[in-house]
């Protein structure tokens, strides 16, 4: 069983503390060794188990995100060879349901009995808890992908590890994860909704992300900072959950607004390049190529299959 302590950086593997006293409230910390920002304490399991105990799933998604999911998709067609894909902490599935409807293979992983019944529900071949690479063979995934999870996990180097070993040669891990050095943060500071613990135990910049795929020879293709969080940036650390739910309202139509109105899709376009250019978009967008090429094969990704078959 985990207890407080210090915990190694993630990055380096160096015990080199400097405190971020900013957020040293959340034990945030960054390495001396490398910069790495992350949570310098280990979390125990009954700090984890009460945060997580009730943490939500989102069984439904706007237009816009269905637009975002498809976007994502065409891109990813290059990549395709076994039309295999696997999203690692899945939740309820939506965008691998995108996926099957272009006639991916999808495979998941997720935590919790909600999430794990909405999956099936979809058709989704789902393996409750973290991924494990002895569950597929090895090689066998065209992409994949990892939403805002990287910045969850006690060991991100040895998750990285075990998604570069099911990925094929010449295939795509796509992640996104916050940007802890975004134009967001530096406006709210200590009140960053991100920072929070036990939740985020991780907090990457375009360059510390680029070297954790560098230790899986993991070669970059695009690292993208865009957007700027209205929910973060109006709610903070606050408790309101009607508050939370009118600014996710207007957050929302205001993303519709965006998508509709000619003048404001320039001025998105344009925002998002400037985020882009000088790193400080709230979220990081990144694909990464395995080194290599694919050769097709025909083959069942999976080979432990107990839990994995849909209802």
């Amino acid at each position: 069983m985990p207890t407080p302590g210090p915990r190694p950086c993630p990055l380096c593997d160096a015990i080199d503390h400097r405190q971020v006293d900013r957020h040293k409230e959340h034990h945030v910390v960054s390495c001396g060794n490398c910069s790495m920002v992350f949570v310098g304490r280990v979390p125990t399991d009954e700090e984890l188990y009460a945060y997580y105990a009730d943490y939500p799933v989102h069984d439904n998604v706007s237009p816009v995100t269905i637009r975002r999911y498809n976007e994502l998709l065409d891109g990813f067609e290059k990549y395709r060879r076994t039309d295999r894909i696997i999203d690692v902490g899945c939740g309820a599935g939506i965008f691998l349901e995108e996926a099957a409807k272009r006639g991916w293979e999808v495979h998941g992983t997720e935590y919790g009995e909600r999430a794990l019944v909405a999956c099936r529900s979809r058709g989704i071949r789902i393996i409750e808890g973290a991924l494990d690479p002895t569950n597929y063979v090895a090689g066998s995934f065209d992409v994949v992908c990892s939403f805002e999870v990287i910045e969850h996990l006690p060991r991100p180097k040895e998750e990285l590890e075990r998604m570069a070993r099911i990925l094929r040669p010449g295939g795509a891990l796509y992640m996104t994860t916050p940007n802890y050095r975004s134009l967001g943060h530096a406006l709210v500071g200590r009140g960053w909704s991100v920072v929070n613990y036990p939740e985020h135990l991780n907090y990457f910049i375009p360059r510390t992300l680029r070297l954790l795929a560098a230790t899986q020879q993991l070669r970059p293709i695009r690292v993208l900072t865009t957007g700027v969080s209205l929910m973060r940036l109006r709610v903070r650390h606050a408790d309101d959950s009607d508050r939370k739910k009118a600014v996710m309202a207007s957050q929302e139509n205001l993303r519709h607004q965006l998508e509709t109105k000619p003048f404001l899709q320039l001025v998105k376009r344009t925002a998002n390049g400037l985020l882009n250019a000088f790193g400080l978009g709230d979220s990081m967008k990144a694909t990464f190529v395995k080194p290599g090429t694919g050769v097709r094969t025909v083959v069942d990704p999976v080979v432990n299959g107990g839990k994995d078959r849909p209802a």
